[in-house]
């Protein structure tokens, strides 16, 4: 959700990173995120004695996107087919003022 909605790196037109700390980096707490609930599965894998598997972070790559259609789903019912990501407010605002 953090990188659909709110992080972006902005650099000035001389190449200078005016994102530089968090004071400028837009980032979601808590009382942005929508309530989560958690739940979880044992499945083994018989590829290997102990019946572990790798871990990692390929169950949050579908989340951006997701949280992306999302929100374009919402505007294409203005005309809006597409926005860049982060969908910061502001993005979001211009492209349904435009249409």
């Amino acid at each position: 959700m953090a990188a659909a909605l709110y992080e972006e790196i902005v650099i000035d037109p001389d190449g200078t990173p005016r994102s530089t700390s968090f004071l400028d980096y837009a980032m979601p707490t808590a009382n942005e995120m929508p309530p989560v609930e958690t739940d979880g599965t044992v499945t083994p894998t018989p590829n290997n004695a102990l019946g572990v598997k790798g871990i990692g972070e390929s169950g949050t790559i579908g989340a951006g996107p997701a949280v992306h259609n999302a929100v374009m789903d919402v505007l294409a019912n203005l005309g809006v087919h597409h926005v860049d990501m982060p969908l910061t407010p502001e993005k979001v605002w211009r492209a349904a003022r435009e249409r």
